[in-house]
């Protein structure tokens, strides 16, 4: 069994379009995609070239899994993740701030005339 990673899946039909195109490869005899792990999982004769191909001719992007490339590509992703979490903390507390004034001014109101 091969595993690959493919990029670009955002729902069930992405993950059942990638499935159904590499099934068409001739030499593969099954294939299970996932979609929370990105992840693709082949058994069959067919080359990684050919599988890849079909994937990408499918509109997704994929690669083996387990060599040195991916790891060193999949840290570089990590980081570039934790890069962009203080930022979208920050966006986070400023709109929680705007929504607490826009809150105020739309319910106040209704809050002293008990």
């Amino acid at each position: 069994m091969k595993q690959y990673t493919v990029t670009g899946m955002n729902c069930a039909a992405c993950s059942a379009r990638v499935e159904k195109a590499v099934l068409k490869v001739e030499g593969v005899t099954s294939c299970s995609v996932s979609l929370l792990t990105n992840s693709m999982a082949v058994e069959g004769t067919a080359s990684p070239a050919s599988i890849i191909k079909a994937v990408k001719d499918a509109g997704y992007g994929a690669k083996e899994k387990g060599n040195e490339a991916e790891k060193r590509s999949n840290e570089a992703e990590d980081a570039l993740e934790d890069h962009e979490t203080p930022k979208l903390k920050k966006r986070l507390a400023a709109s929680v701030i705007f929504l607490l004034i826009l809150m105020y001014f739309s319910m106040g109101h209704m809050m002293w005339n008990w």
